[in-house]
């Protein structure tokens, strides 16, 4: 029985803004299994590997179609020296880990993650250590990978094989400076701001063409302070949120709304202070960690096994970076393997996909160029937590170049009723589509080492009627809509 009847208009006339694939970006760390185990087995490996790499994360990072990815850290970043991690392995030093108290073996480094990000099809992000770093130290980082020039460490990655050089265009400087539990980290904003300057003045020297992401957070002075005093020396400002799993499911799946909201106010403070104190360069912002995170997942390993309605608050989140595309281009989930992850591998050669993943497959693959504009009427719900109504129903669209494909990504967070949804457009006229969907039979559905397959990606069939769009959707779902057709005006 359908319970649910809603409507939801799309404009296809006027785009809110470009899509930027980044912002389905993700992110590994020296932490825990998701490098060693998760990410690197080593050649000598029993389980499956391409030059050390682990064969079936790699395939399925591969087939998440994933933009970017964040490395080394994170926490680990703060205390990372980049030269521990190049050369050959067997000469590399062990150090010891401040950040999370583990033995580091160094034999996942530079080199290792670009040729890993090449064959999983992503972009390399790399992040400096600001905090016990010097602006020198990532100057030369700088240099040893984007370097053409007759320098040392340009002829260093040359000597250890690498003759054409990496360009690594996204960098952030330093991660989390803002908290007591960082190395090096900053007692406020101000000194975070002469911090990102002396470090940006480096790194760009070396390289004028990369892009800088400095460290931000929700804290309003702290903030104020990066852009006044450093506005002229980054591009964007970052900014984490984890969101604790242990809470009833409707007010979990309502954090994405928050989410949004939160963002967008920083985006704005950034462009007030901005206007404030004529700070010419434009900002935004690097959304460069985010997750749910249950209790279970505590250091140093950090393992958790997500469900149906971890799914329904990723997609929510997405569909919340659709719409502040302008706002914030780019972003990292936290993290892709064994660490609060969308894929758990386990060490007997063993891996689960999480309906998480399932939520950054679908999207991955159903990428347009354009945002659209969206109007949705569907009943609500009142969330405790957040003290305001959340619609059921969630759409955001995207169109692509030429206006021939236009995607609906939509979310029921109803965690039992169907609902019917009808799609009326202006300035497209759709003629044949279908649709797919992770949900699953409950909210707690989930795929283990023992059950693999519990939830996946299933296809149905759409109605096309009078240029309408009738969609029936399964409680707790999520939903990618492909539709071919014309545009009009």
């Amino acid at each position: 029985m359908i319970i649910l009847d809603c409507r939801a208009s799309i404009d296809a006339t006027s785009p809110i803004g470009r899509f930027d694939r980044r912002c389905y970006g993700q992110f590994i760390e020296h932490l825990g299994e998701c490098i060693y185990g998760g990410i690197w087995v080593g050649e000598d490996s029993n389980i499956p590997n391409v030059r050390g790499y682990r064969l079936d994360v790699l395939d399925a990072v591969k087939q998440l179609n994933c933009p970017t990815v964040r490395w080394p850290g994170g926490n680990f970043a703060s205390g990372y020296h980049w030269l521990d991690g190049i050369g050959p392995r067997e000469k590399r030093p062990k150090r010891y880990d401040m950040a999370w108290g583990q033995d580091e073996p160094n034999t996942f480094g530079t080199d290792e993650f670009i040729d890993w990000c090449s064959l999983v099809g992503a972009e390399p992000w790399v992040v400096v250590n600001a905090g016990n770093g010097t602006p020198e130290e990532a100057a030369h980082w700088v240099e040893y990978c984007n370097s053409n020039r007759d320098t040392y460490y340009a002829q260093l990655r040359r000597q250890y094989g690498h003759v054409s050089p990496y360009r690594v265009k996204i960098w952030g400087v330093g991660n989390e400076l803002y908290g007591r539990w960082q190395i090096g980290f900053c007692v406020d904003g101000v000194e975070c701001a002469r911090r990102t300057v002396e470090f940006a003045n480096e790194m760009k020297t070396v390289d004028s063409e990369i892009r800088l992401i400095a460290v931000g957070c929700e804290d309003l002075e702290w903030n104020i302070a990066m852009v006044k005093n450093a506005g002229e020396y980054f591009d964007y400002l970052s900014i984490h949120i984890y969101i604790g799993g242990d809470k009833p499911y409707r007010e979990l799946v309502a954090y994405s709304v928050d989410i949004e909201r939160r963002l967008r106010n920083v985006y704005e403070l950034i462009q007030d202070v901005r206007r404030k104190y004529n700070i010419k360069r434009e900002i935004k912002l690097a959304f460069d960690e985010w997750n749910v995170w249950y209790s279970e997942a505590k250091p140093p390993l950090l393992r958790q096994i997500t469900s149906v309605k971890d799914a329904v608050f990723t997609a929510g989140v997405l569909n919340s970076l659709h719409r502040l595309c302008n706002e914030v281009p780019i972003a990292a989930f936290a993290q892709t393997v064994n660490v609060i992850p969308l894929i758990v591998a386990s060490d007997d050669g063993r891996m689960v996909l999480t309906p998480q993943y399932y939520v950054f497959k679908l999207y991955g693959e159903s990428v347009g160029d354009y945002i659209l504009p969206t109007v949705v009427d569907s009943q609500l719900y009142k969330s405790s937590e957040l003290n305001r109504y959340i619609p059921f129903i969630d759409v955001s669209a995207m169109i692509t170049e030429g206006g021939g494909t236009l995607y609906l990504y939509v979310v029921n967070r109803h965690e039992t009723e169907y609902a019917y949804i009808q799609t009326t457009f202006k300035g497209f006229k759709p003629s044949k589509g279908g649709m797919k969907t992770v949900a699953g039979k409950s909210i707690e559905d989930r795929n283990t080492l023992e059950n693999p397959h519990v939830v996946g990606i299933e296809e149905a069939d759409i109605k096309i009627e009078n240029n309408k769009v009738n969609l029936e959707l399964k409680p707790h779902s999520v939903n990618v809509v492909k539709l071919q057709g014309e545009t009009n005006t």
